[in-house]
């Protein structure tokens, strides 16, 4: 009974550090920019990096992915894609808990 409880708790507890990209659902926040991707994702990242220095920046299909990775809960994902003359921002957060104002600042900061 108890290894049935444990493997339990540990398939919830695993479900809670998928990337919040796998989830299904909304972003956080999803907001528009003037500024084209490569501008934004210049002007956040730096600012990520300083709350998470092992912050990393890909690129995606119109645009870039910027995550901040945690150990604990969820990876804080942020997508920009190109939107009309501009692009679109969307921010995938963990639980309420462990959300990080700081990166949720910053992403306003740069719109």
């Amino acid at each position: 009974m108890r290894m049935l409880i444990g493997g339990m708790l540990l398939a919830a507890l695993a479900g809670c550090s998928l990337p919040a990209s796998l989830v299904p659902g909304e972003p956080n926040i999803s907001k528009t920019s003037g500024k084209a991707p490569k501008e934004y994702a210049a002007c956040l990242l730096p600012l990520w990096q300083k709350d998470v220095p092992k912050t990393t920046q890909i690129g995606i299909s119109n645009g870039y992915r910027i995550k901040a990775p945690s150990i604990i809960t969820a990876d804080e994902i942020l997508d920009i894609v190109k939107y009309k003359d501009g692009s679109r921002v969307s921010l995938y957060q963990g639980p309420p808990w462990a959300k990080s104002a700081s990166l949720r600042k910053a992403v306003r900061d740069c719109l």
